[in-house]
């Protein structure tokens, strides 16, 4: 994506984040912050987006341990910290357990007869 931008736009420069004479920025706090209030966004800090990182990642099928790496953490407790789950997603994997305790198949790699003492889960209404 990057490189199709810098194309577009003629950049030379190698960095991401520069001045127009293609010079690395060391500090992009202050325009993020520029940024936020430009777009209305409130409470964001820049070091939220590594959360928004981690949490999409996971959302979205990715392994603890990958992200773990790619994060950078040596511990995976860490990186739990940063893997926050939305409220939908959260749901969805309630919806799992109510699919399961109806009887439904949930594997697709063969039929499955369910056992006589799988416990229902009650659907919370």
């Amino acid at each position: 994506m990057f490189q199709k931008l810098r194309q577009k736009n003629h950049l030379k420069s190698p960095f991401v984040f520069c001045g127009s004479d293609g010079t690395r920025f060391y500090d992009v706090r202050r325009s993020f912050t520029t940024a936020c209030r430009k777009a209305g966004v409130e409470g964001f800090r820049f070091h939220d987006l590594r959360h928004t990182f981690a949490s999409q990642l996971v959302m979205n099928g990715v392994g603890l341990k990958a992200v773990q790496e790619l994060l950078g953490h040596s511990d995976l407790k860490m990186t739990m910290r940063y893997a926050h789950l939305s409220q939908a997603h959260l749901q969805e994997a309630v919806a799992v357990l109510n699919k399961l305790g109806d009887g439904h198949q949930m594997d697709t790699k063969g039929p499955k007869t369910k056992r006589a003492d799988t416990p229902s889960i009650a659907n919370p209404s």
